[in-house]
């Protein structure tokens, strides 16, 4: 079995949600600590299920680490592209995806999002050979849907190759599910989460047992 790891986003960023402000030497420490923690994880799972390889291809914004993030992943990168200005993590998924050579060699591709240092959590439940897309969590809120769907959390996704054929109709953001069930064949058998707690996608603003965002405050509340 061989995997291919999305890493998408803003890296070395510093501030809340919505803040644009990355490459400070105060959020270097925390963004390497969750590269190291993301090759662990890739190490993890090759042993834990006997994986044949795992690809890693990065798509981030310029900063003056970009030497730096790159060499963190070593012969598990097979390709990178740096852009010079924020343009969302659906785009960067889909013009990532683009850039695979042979998409078909590989039985899964995991998006994560480049600033998630990923916890115990995430290494105990993952498992490469479901045969379902699925999603982290479901935001915490009870009511919290998109239509009469689950509004989901969007910084990690997994998806087996059995499902290939519906990532150009994939949008990276809550209403992913929603806009499945709405432009596809799938239905519910298709789709489900990593775990089966509420939390919100922002550690800083819900506990999340399978990742916090590094250079934020972690919230140790699970509401």
């Amino acid at each position: 079995m061989n995997g291919l790891i999305l890493l998408l986003g803003e890296s070395f960023r510093l501030g809340g949600q919505g803040t644009r402000y990355r490459g400070s030497t105060e959020s270097y420490s925390e963004q390497i600590a969750a590269c190291d923690q993301q090759r662990s994880f890739i190490q993890h799972i090759i042993k834990e299920y006997n994986l044949s390889s795992i690809s890693v291809f990065i798509a981030t914004y310029t900063t003056q680490f970009d030497n730096e993030i790159l060499s963190k992943y070593g012969d598990y990168l097979i390709g990178h592209h740096i852009y010079p200005e924020v343009s969302g993590l659906n785009n960067l998924f889909q013009k990532s995806i683009q850039e695979i050579e042979n998409l078909e060699k590989y039985d899964f591709v995991f998006y994560i999002r480049i600033d998630l240092f990923l916890k115990k959590g995430l290494f105990d439940v993952f498992d490469p050979t479901i045969n379902m897309i699925l999603f982290p969590t479901i935001c915490w809120k009870r009511d919290s849907k998109v239509g009469n769907d689950p509004r989901v959390n969007d910084t990690l996704l997994f998806i087996p190759k059995k499902y290939y054929s519906y990532i150009p109709t994939i949008e990276i953001g809550h209403d992913t599910w929603h806009t499945l069930m709405k432009r596809t064949d799938l239905d519910y058998i298709d789709l489900d989460t990593m775990i089966d707690t509420y939390h919100d996608s922002d550690s800083a603003k819900d506990y999340n047992p399978l990742y916090y965002i590094v250079n934020r405050p972690e919230n140790k509340t699970h509401h």
